[in-house]
């Protein structure tokens, strides 16, 4: 009877086991089309900006999306962003841009992206290029119809690389 309980008991642990493993692998392939997706939506940002196309760009953050530039106030919401930044926007060109994803987290409906940033661009009449470095972290949150949009927006400038 002893034996019996103990091969039943190596069993369920052993089925238990496997059943965990399958759902883990299951998570992993949900979290790769997650960040499959929003390293997509990073790209479309990104193309948005350098092409100056303000309503595409826009369209990859939330509506109730929060930016935290650097020596300002926090801004809350799309309306907020553009009265902030819609005199260098109109102004300026980007040259070069290179976003280098350092760190990509999923977690459930929420996503967190750590990166180095590289812009060269020009601002109004002044055809001197301008170089700078920023690092950033994009808060991304999945939405009621499956897509991701970035949430929070938080950066600053940097040193160059060493």
């Amino acid at each position: 009877m002893m034996r019996r309980l103990e091969i039943t008991s190596l069993a369920i642990v052993a089925s238990m086991s496997l059943l965990i493993a399958c759902d883990s692998d299951r998570r992993d392939k949900g979290i790769d089309a997650d960040q499959a997706a929003i390293k997509t939506l990073i790209g479309k940002s990104i193309d948005a900006f350098v092409a100056r196309d303000w309503d595409e760009f826009v369209g990859t953050f939330s509506e109730d999306a929060v930016w935290m530039p650097p020596g300002s106030g926090i801004l809350r919401g799309q309306d907020a962003w553009w009265s902030f930044v819609q005199p260098w926007w109109n102004s300026s060109a980007v040259i070069e841009i290179d976003i280098t994803t350092e760190e990509l987290i999923v977690s459930g409906d929420w996503a967190i992206e750590r990166h180095s940033e590289f812009q060269v661009f020009t601002i109004g009449d002044n055809p001197e290029p301008i170089t700078a470095y920023f690092k950033a972290i994009w808060v991304f949150q999945r939405q009621v119809d499956g897509t991701w949009k970035i949430s929070r927006y938080i950066w600053n400038e940097s040193p160059p690389p060493a």
